[in-house]
């Protein structure tokens, strides 16, 4: 499988390897290509009842594989607004572009953003350097 090292243009980062990206009134959130380094396949996607208004860290659904499940947290305070309709049926796109065309859902947030606590890709860079996700 090749990987897209594409990442969309205004990525942030939460410390727990999910990324957000916004545009406009919309943030499209996924998982690092970081966190998924060595997943051959993804399984399924479990959703916990995402509906409403959600608060920050909390799980919006898990990412199964034959290993692990990956949590997928909500980066921001938001409203959640569905799930990326291009998974339905190749939800290993997530692997294939996992910070591009891999998004998982999307949000609007609650509020005017600021970029605390996401991290910019410079700062994402320097907290992964040298961390082990698994």
């Amino acid at each position: 499988m090749k990987i897209s090292t594409i990442s969309r243009p205004r990525i942030n980062f939460t410390s727990n390897h999910e990324w957000i990206d916004f545009n406009g009134s919309v943030g499209f959130v996924g998982v690092s290509m970081y966190r998924l380094k060595g997943i051959k396949n993804i399984n399924n996607i479990k959703w916990l009842n995402p509906k409403g208004i959600i608060d920050q860290g909390s799980i919006i659904a898990e990412i199964h594989t034959s290993d692990e499940i990956i949590p997928i947290l909500a980066p921001i305070h938001c409203k959640y607004l569905g799930q990326n309709q291009k998974l339905s049926g190749n939800l290993n796109l997530i692997l294939e572009s996992p910070q591009d065309k891999g998004w998982i859902f999307f949000v609007t947030p609650l509020k005017f953003y600021s970029q605390e606590p996401l991290l910019s890709p410079e700062n994402y860079q320097k907290l992964i350097q040298g961390k082990v996700t698994h």
